[in-house]
């Protein structure tokens, strides 16, 4: 192609592209009409107003009660004073009351039906606690202590005699005490600390030891 024809080339190009656009819009057919907007629908609130008689009639709530209605009373009455309970009659009226009921008249079985009750067990004799010999208590028997010292001043005064004392042997055959009954001025001391010694067989009194109080004399004699 020559350079002289560019032009024109570029010419007829342009008029076919015009032409080309101009066309469409210049067709009988109408443009296609657009779709309507949509308005936006808002959403509103009407108060309503509710009849009286709606209001009347309607049925109360599941959880309310109604409030209770008070009527006051016309004549308010005077506080009366309770009557001051009664006392028991004193056990002295009681027991008037009952002396003249023959309580023999309910049977042997007692009173509706119900047994007597067993009589009260008898208490055994308890011993006394400290017995005497003799009247059926034997007297113990020494099984352990000698027999005194005779106290050296007393043999050098050529003293002698007899010492007779009262001694309480317990259950266990041990001396607890001892008390002089007839005395000798230089021999009662040897006389009770040998009695202290002593032990004798416990005494039974009906199977049962107890302590007993027995006499015990005591011969001093100056001897060649």
């Amino acid at each position: 192609m020559r350079w002289s024809m560019w032009p024109v080339s570029i010419v007829v190009h342009i008029m076919l592209v015009t032409a080309a656009l101009i066309v469409p819009l210049t067709a009988d057919g109408d443009p296609p009409t657009p779709a309507p907007l949509r308005g936006l629908m808002l959403a509103t609130i009407e108060t309503v107003q509710v009849p009286p008689e709606v209001v009347r009639t309607a049925a109360p709530l599941s959880g309310t009660r109604p409030a209770p209605s008070v009527i006051a009373p016309s004549m308010i009455l005077p506080e009366r004073d309770d009557p001051p309970p009664m006392a028991a009659p004193p056990a002295s009226d009681v027991r008037e009351g009952l002396s003249g009921v023959d309580i023999g008249a309910f049977g042997s079985t007692g009173v509706a039906g119900v047994p007597p009750l067993p009589p009260a067990p008898v208490p055994e004799p308890v011993p006394p606690k400290i017995v005497r010999v003799g009247a059926g208590v034997r007297e113990p028997r020494r099984i352990a202590g000698g027999p005194p010292e005779y106290p050296i001043m007393a043999r050098n005064a050529h003293v002698q005699g007899t010492v007779i004392l009262e001694a309480v042997i317990n259950d266990r055959g041990t001396i607890e005490r001892v008390k002089v009954l007839k005395s000798q001025q230089l021999l009662d001391a040897a006389a009770i600390a040998a009695v202290q010694n002593w032990r004798y067989t416990p005494t039974l009194l009906n199977g049962v030891p107890v302590s007993v109080l027995m006499t015990i004399t005591i011969n001093f004699t100056l001897q060649n």
